[in-house]
């Protein structure tokens, strides 16, 4: 992006391939494999558990580990073959992984001097870019694994589309240039502004997102998909096998939804009726009420959406107005609207930059400090 963000990220970070015949060194006989359900294997986010394997489509979706030896690897299965994860080792800078499609090897890192290190693997790309599949670790011989660092008791949920999760965050500001890299490339959760809202308040972040869906119908208008009260309920929010979520696994202190951007896309036409997206708004809350109690929830048009491009359908106005209208039908002191600053993007593209992700995550810090009480 054109600026850094206050957190260190994956700014200008170089994606590498690593193959099976590359990691031979790696896979030789003494090594340990470590199954992916062992619980020194600490898991932030959204995942299926399919036959003791861990399952993610979700961006912003981490692994916790701390271990000693010089090496450790990672078994894995991607479904394409530009899924990006992003390792950080002992809090150094992060590195980019590209994943192969099918099964791979990959070197998590390497050539570590002796002592207990910690590894933080986050998934940086969206459901519709790879689904990823671990299926182990492998550590050198002699290496151990031991109970993780403890993950922040507070909880965050943000619920939203691709602005949330992450999308061209890392495009730089070279159109040109970012125009020659595929957009997974260019995908960052980790420099998202919920994740970075996550480590300014010192809590998990479970990231429920999917680029182009909205409230009622995406981009193209379609409404037989998962959107965001279905994507809301799923683990692993793929069309053709939707694995149902436990909310029970993780119960958030707070919930931010930005969604509505791709209801109101100007290209179909007429914007949503006011009844049907507040009836649907309504019961969408309700949901994640029941899932959580106690949450603050807190509602928002989000970053893109401006009454500029066409103010005879000014969507940023009406989708305000939807929103305190769903609010008010509420009556739920613990539901509040949080109107959004535009963020334009850049020359390049619509979605917000690194530095607008991180100034929308101080817009909504002391937001989110009043409605919990954190300090």
């Amino acid at each position: 992006m054109n600026s850094p963000a206050r957190h260190q990220g994956y700014h200008g970070a170089r994606a590498l391939a690593v193959t099976l015949t590359a990691l031979a060194t790696l896979s030789c006989a003494g090594n340990r494999l470590v199954r992916p359900d062992d619980p020194r294997l600490a898991v932030m986010g959204r995942v299926d558990r399919p036959g003791g394997a861990l399952r993610f489509g979700y961006p912003g979706v981490t692994l916790r580990l701390r271990f000693e030896g010089p090496s450790i690897a990672m078994r894995v299965g991607a479904t394409s073959g530009v899924s990006r994860l992003g390792v950080l080792v002992d809090g150094g800078a992060p590195r980019v992984i590209r994943l192969a499609k099918g099964d791979s090897e990959v070197v998590l890192t390497a050539g570590l001097p002796p002592g207990v290190h910690d590894l933080e693997i986050v998934h940086r790309t969206e459901t519709w870019q790879g689904v990823v599949t671990v299926r182990g670790l492998v550590l050198a011989p002699g290496g151990r694994l031991l109970p993780p660092a403890p993950w922040p008791e507070r909880r965050l949920l943000f619920i939203g589309d691709s602005v949330t999760c992450g999308e061209r965050v890392d495009r730089g500001p070279d159109c040109a240039a970012a125009a020659k890299i595929d957009t997974a490339g260019t995908s960052n959760a980790y420099l998202s502004y919920g994740m970075l809202l996550g480590r300014a308040l010192d809590a998990q972040v479970a990231l429920v997102c999917y680029g182009g869906r909205g409230l009622t119908r995406d981009w193209r208008g379609k409404k037989n998909l998962l959107n965001a009260p279905q994507l809301f309920e799923v683990a692993v929010p793929t069309d053709t096998r939707a694995s149902r979520w436990d909310h029970a696994g993780y119960v958030p202190d707070l919930v931010v939804v930005s969604v509505g951007t791709n209801d109101f896309n100007l290209a179909l036409g007429a914007l949503p009726e006011r009844e049907a997206f507040v009836v649907a708004y309504v019961d969408f809350v309700r949901a994640i009420r029941a899932r959580a109690p106690n949450a603050q929830i807190l509602l928002t048009e989000g970053a893109i959406v401006n009454d500029e491009v066409d103010p005879a359908r000014p969507q940023k106005t009406i989708l305000r107005a939807y929103i305190a209208e769903t609010v008010r039908r509420l009556g739920d002191p613990r539901v509040q609207a949080v109107p959004a600053t535009h963020y334009p993007g850049d020359a390049c593209n619509e979605h917000p930059t690194a530095a607008q992700h991180a100034a929308m995550a101080r817009d909504l810090e002391s937001i989110i400090r009043a409605a919990t009480g954190w300090r």
